[in-house]
């Protein structure tokens, strides 16, 4: 589906990536404005200013509504465009920007997302619902459970370093504090227990800034992929930890996967939950596949991939 993109409403998060995320915001609005585009921003104040904007946004007349910022910045956007015809455009601002790694979206590159955004190709993808002690929520990437989500709560909270090494240095403390928990997981009705250091429940491969934990995944096959690690000795963990970036962390023996439309995760001990970057409750963790749930501007091969 292709149709010009003349009128946008600019979601922006002014304090992504560290505050960085303002200067790639300017450049972002500046070069739709070149392009001929009609541009009305509003930036997100707080998490419920966010929200109102995001509703606001899907319901009005724009052509599309394009999220300047990160992960993070996109949550309220997927929950209020989700089933409806809006076309959702992403032009990378933040640390993580694993929805655009899925999407095809070049990360480092502007000029190229706002080409993207105004050549008006679009495709239906999917989304996953997770629900955790916290409530109901929507998100595009990778739900995490255990040790994932411990170290995304400890990078959150880390003043320095920024960028991405907040989340290696974040993963090595809580390894050597790590200690086994039991788990039992549920995939349509499969069911496995085991003592698990983490299990992420992907609809994208990546999280954290290109870290593979479900390198097979795919955003538009109505699926989600099921990855388990299994506890083992500390130093085997550190070595797993890099493997991550390239993906090929499931080949090991501590690693298990598993594909559905309905993951259920239950804890002998509450464990930490979070979806696309963002904490979200405890367990237990109900994960929902959701086809084809929104329509996102996309490459104009209309491709999405699980190669960026």
């Amino acid at each position: 589906m292709s149709t010009p993109v003349r009128s946008v409403i600019a979601l922006v998060n002014p304090n992504s990536r560290n505050g960085a995320g303002r200067a790639t915001a300017t450049a972002a609005v500046d070069a739709l404005r070149r392009r001929g585009v009609e541009v009305m921003t509003r930036m997100g104040l707080d998490v419920a200013d966010a929200r109102l904007a995001a509703v606001e946004a899907v319901r009005s007349d724009a052509d599309a509504v394009v999220v300047i910022g990160g992960d993070g910045t996109i949550g309220p956007v997927l929950d209020a465009a989700r089933g409806t015809s809006t076309r959702v455009g992403l032009i990378p601002a933040g640390t993580g920007n694993d929805h655009a790694r899925a999407l095809g979206i070049p990360t480092d590159d502007p000029e190229a997302a706002v080409d993207i955004v105004v050549a008006g190709h679009s495709r239906r993808v999917d989304l996953g619902l997770i629900t955790t002690t916290a409530g109901e929520f929507v998100f595009g990437t990778v739900a995490a459970i255990g040790l994932d989500a411990a170290v995304t709560e400890r990078a959150v909270a880390m003043r320095r370093p920024r960028g991405q090494s907040r989340y290696a240095l974040a993963a090595i403390a809580e390894i050597m504090a790590l200690a086994p928990r039991h788990f039992r997981v549920t995939v349509d009705g499969e069911t496995r227990e085991m003592d698990l250091v983490m299990a992420s429940v992907g609809n994208t491969p990546s999280y954290g800034g290109g870290m593979r934990i479900c390198p097979d995944a795919l955003i538009d096959d109505g699926l989600l992929d099921v990855t388990l690690v299994e506890y083992a000795p500390r130093r085997r963990l550190l070595r797993l930890f890099p493997t991550i970036y390239r993906g090929t962390h499931v080949s090991r023996p501590e690693v298990h996967t598993m594909r559905g439309r309905h993951v259920v995760i239950e804890a002998a001990d509450p464990a930490p939950a979070s979806a696309d970057g963002e904490l979200m409750g405890t367990t237990p963790v109900t994960v929902d596949v959701l086809p084809a749930a929104i329509e996102f501007l996309v490459p104009p091969t209309g491709e999405v991939t699980s190669s960026m």
